[in-house]
């Protein structure tokens, strides 16, 4: 079994959208570094306001990983939606995916009911986790195409 945590917290990364950038892409390398070291596995799904992360891996790991998180002055006021076991990881692949909300994977959160901002508050685990894998679906397609054009 493998241990499930799903939490979001309120993005506090400073500066505009090239700044957040700059900043997610650090944050993501770093967990992915992080991540590898301690088997975890995820997705991350953020916008200006929030972060949405799913993490996968043994149960001490992942309660460290998310204590760290919550810790994190980037992230304010971390809430757990979920914590579960599930019988194998959605994510195995990625340390640390990582989704922005733009436009280019606008249709993914239409298929999902959000046309508006992101309010994961109201969200159930199973819609985040839904998102995510369709995210994650869409990222790989994206890849895939890059790779038969390349």
């Amino acid at each position: 079994m493998i241990h499930q945590l799903v939490y979001y917290s309120r993005n506090t990364v400073p500066g505009g959208d090239r700044a957040m950038l700059t900043n997610m892409r650090e944050i993501l390398s770093i967990s992915q570094r992080n991540n590898s070291r301690d088997g975890i596995t995820g997705f991350l799904i953020f916008d200006k306001t929030w972060f949405v992360q799913i993490l996968e891996g043994e149960r001490a790991k992942v309660t460290v990983t998310y204590d760290r998180i919550a810790r994190d002055p980037r992230h304010a006021a971390a809430t757990i939606i979920n914590v579960r076991d599930v019988s194998g990881r959605l994510f195995p692949n990625w340390t640390m995916g990582g989704a922005m909300r733009t436009p280019e994977v606008q249709e993914v959160y239409l298929q999902h009911g959000f046309g508006g901002p992101l309010d994961p508050v109201q969200l159930k685990s199973d819609q985040i986790v839904g998102l995510a894998l369709d995210l994650q679906a869409f990222e790989a397609s994206r890849r895939q195409g890059l790779k038969l054009a390349g």
